[in-house]
């Protein structure tokens, strides 16, 4: 018996939905995933950060300090006098038993850049050009402050993100390192100091940290928010050139209503917002102190 085969007379392959639907159905569900996925690492993030060790921090901190220095477009300067008496300013401000196993690492970059950050670890960036902004020992003190305070509340880690589950597993499985250096090639993928941009609530709790530090090592706060009101100032002045003028609201947002939160929170804790202005050392904004007479 021969075989007839049935003629067909529907394209069977073709769908009978309109293809613009389907691609509708097809990035509703992409959308959808990715909704899941970035929520779901979000969550995963706030409960993993406050359970790392501290020396897990640090090795997470030591692997990514060696990036920055690239980032803030400048390099590096392994000996210099003023790291020093950074140090010991820094060590001063830390609050006592606060990040106990931590040391706090200073680190100075040689930038045009004006800025003062904090990374995961205890890794405290200053730059030169910040240093030669500086007309007190006040300013220069809450400012550093502020950025332990940063460091006291793991902001830094949580700035990290979702970035951080990624850069812990390469760290846990030892994958994905350079060979020369040690430092996870995917840090430089996935993570950068631009990404650590607070919250509101987070530079609020900074700042309250930087005050209470200040005010616990000289007795007031006076001309501690010098610094902060000259950028303000900018601020309101050149609104479209602020970050020209100073790469530090990059990562700082400030505003005249974060410095009146401040002068409102001293008169409620009763610390006074006078005192006296302590100069800062000669030549702060020199190599070691040495600045070079001019003719």
């Amino acid at each position: 018996m021969k075989y007839t085969p049935r003629e067909i007379t529907e394209e069977v392959n073709v769908s009978k939905v309109h293809p613009l639907i389907n691609f509708g159905y097809l990035i509703a569900t992409v959308v959808g995933i990715t909704l899941v996925l970035y929520f779901g690492l979000g969550l995963a993030v706030d409960w993993f950060v406050p359970r790392i060790s501290d020396r897990r921090e640090k090795e997470i901190g030591d692997a990514l300090a060696p990036t920055v220095p690239a980032q803030f477009a400048g390099e590096e300067i392994e000996s210099d006098a003023r790291l020093a008496y950074l140090e010991d300013l820094v060590e001063t401000l830390r609050k006592p038993g606060d990040m106990a196993e931590i040391p706090l690492d200073v680190h100075l970059i040689d930038t045009p850049i004006v800025n003062a950050a904090a990374l995961a670890g205890g890794h405290v960036f200053v730059t030169t050009s910040f240093l030669e902004e500086v007309e007190s020992e006040n300013e220069l003190a809450f400012v550093l402050a502020h950025e332990i305070g940063h460091l006291s509340a793991r902001d830094a880690l949580k700035g990290m993100g979702r970035s951080l589950v990624v850069l812990f597993g390469a760290i846990v499985l030892d994958v994905g390192t350079s060979g020369t250096t040690g430092t996870p090639d995917i840090v430089l993928q996935t993570i950068n100091l631009n990404s650590l941009n607070y919250s509101r609530k987070q530079e609020y709790a900074a700042d309250v940290y930087g005050l209470e530090s200040v005010v616990r090592v000289y007795g007031h706060g006076g001309n501690s928010l010098d610094f902060f009101k000259r950028l303000a100032e900018t601020e309101s002045q050149f609104p479209n050139r602020v970050l020209t003028v100073s790469e530090y609201f990059q990562t700082h947002p400030l505003t005249q209503n974060r410095i009146d939160a401040l002068n409102s929170l001293a008169s409620d804790r009763g610390w006074t917002m006078e005192g006296e202005l302590i100069p800062p050392p000669d030549g702060l904004g020199c190599p070691n102190f040495q600045c070079e007479e001019e003719d």
